[in-house]
């Protein structure tokens, strides 16, 4: 009788590359139970680990913060999307989703760091967070091991830092004692769920091997894994997918600013000029690009080379995204000076609080809104807030200086109106009937839902939005 226990690896020329445990090939075989530690429990974290324990695999949701990680316990999210509440309660019954502060002696195979890499205001990433996570994950770390990076970061972060710190706590060598990837995080806030069944997912890896070892954990997951050629290549993709996305609608912004000069309604002359045209369809204009990822990836994507081409592309669509924000209290000033109003005191409904309307969220990071209430503060207007998802509760933790009236009446007796999101439900069946009742006002439709013909019966009542500004 003979057993199997190892399994000699050699290259092309017969060099010798690797011994690996049989039982281990086994065991980490597409259709196996994964150990799973998901370090980090924002919307990157909880998402995928929920997603990846409801597929039957044990998954350890980690985060530093022990009142998050209490919350979760509970089933009190932080994060709205579809399922995802019902995904949390019912792996944590079966005991395949556990959250903790820090993991003792529970058996790990692969970590997945998706911890926050915040820019300042000059767009410098901290790497603070990260490198905590990895230096703990480095202090458990074991032979076999599979570390993959889901944190957006600067290129060559994965493997002159994190493989750094890795090895050097450890005492173990990435690509030989241990994988090493990086897999990038994609999805879309209020598809997540969805995108991480339906997405490819992408992988790098610091060897072939690695790369390998990553795509069974993947492959669960989703039908589509796209391996890349290096771990840089991965960081890349998440890099170029963003900062396009808002270099895109600088561009449509950008129109909008020089529609401004002929009074012209943007949403208006982009849709005529892609109706029935076949090529290059033009994004849509909007009040300001937020969110966390728009604002920040592109400042990473520029920092490989400050003073490329790829680099001044994608400052300059920040900086005008950051004007298209700034635009909305241009046409607020505009209608204040014609009537004869100034800021100071007057009253002001932002309807819209979250970055984005649709699909919904309650993420109020890098939001316009939040930027556009902060300016009015400033200058003293009397600011009001409503948002159909975010109670104000929770988003008055950020605006604690705006109010929180009745939708309704605020309607009726602001002096000006913003619509800041897209989401349908923060615009009342009877919007029109409230803005007639209440007399002389200013409504700014910053995402065009509204049919601005319609105001030209409410006397008194002026339409604007990105470009045009009624009776200007």
């Amino acid at each position: 009788n003979c057993s199997l226990r190892d399994v000699i690896v050699v290259d092309e020329a017969g060099k010798l590359v690797n011994v690996l445990s049989y039982l281990s090939l086994i065991s980490t075989a597409k259709d196996s139970v994964k150990n799973v530690a998901v370090y980090g429990q924002g919307f990157v974290g909880i998402t995928l680990a929920a997603a990846l324990a409801n597929l039957g695999h044990q998954v350890y949701g980690v985060d530093v913060q022990e009142s998050l990680i209490e919350s979760l316990r509970e089933n009190q999210l932080h994060v709205i999307e579809p399922s995802l509440n019902d995904v949390v309660n019912t792996t944590q019954e079966l005991g395949k989703l556990v959250f903790a502060v820090d993991l003792n002696n529970e058996k790990v195979d692969y970590h997945i760091v998706a911890v926050g890499t915040p820019v300042d205001n000059k767009g410098v990433v901290n790497l603070e967070a990260l490198e905590d996570v990895v230096g703990s994950i480095g202090r458990r770390l074991k032979r076999g091991d599979v570390v993959m990076l889901r944190s957006t970061v600067p290129v060559g972060t994965t493997r002159n830092v994190v493989r750094q710190i890795l090895g050097e706590v450890s005492g173990l060598k990435a690509g030989t004692d241990f994988h090493l990837a990086f897999t990038p995080e994609r999805t879309a806030e209020g598809k997540a769920m969805e995108e991480l069944r339906t997405l490819p997912q992408i992988v790098g890896g610091l060897t072939a091997h690695c790369a390998r070892r990553s795509m069974e954990l993947w492959s669960s997951l989703t039908d589509s894994v796209v391996q890349v050629e290096s771990l840089e290549a991965a960081e890349l993709v998440k890099l170029i997918n963003n900062s396009y996305r808002d270099l895109a609608f600088s561009f449509a912004n950008a129109v909008a600013m020089l529609s401004d000069q002929f009074n012209i309604n943007s949403f208006k002359l982009i849709n005529a000029a892609n109706e029935g045209y076949p090529r290059n369809p033009i994004s849509l204009p909007s009040p300001g690009v937020g969110g966390y990822c728009l604002t920040k990836d592109p400042f990473l994507f520029a920092s490989v080379d400050p003073n490329a081409g790829h680099a001044r592309l994608a400052v300059t669509a920040r900086l005008i995204n950051d004007q298209a924000q700034s635009y909305v209290l241009t046409q607020l000033e505009r209608y204040l000076d014609k009537v004869g109003k100034k800021i100071r005191n007057s009253k002001i409904l932002i309807v819209g609080l979250a970055f984005k309307g649709w699909p919904e969220t309650n993420d109020l990071r890098s939001s316009s809104s939040v930027f556009v209430a902060e300016a009015l503060l400033d200058k003293q207007a009397l600011v009001f807030g409503y948002d159909s998802v975010i109670s104000p509760k929770e988003w008055k933790k950020v605006l604690p200086n705006v109010e929180a009236g009745n939708l309704e009446n605020d309607i009726v007796d602001s002096d000006v109106v913003l619509l800041m999101n897209n989401h349908p439900n923060n615009i009342p069946k009877n919007f029109l009937t409230l803005v007639k009742k209440g007399g002389g006002k200013l409504v700014f439709d910053g995402w065009s839902q509204l049919d601005f013909n319609t105001f030209n019966s409410l006397k008194g009542v002026e339409y604007a939005t990105m470009g045009f500004l009624s009776n200007k």
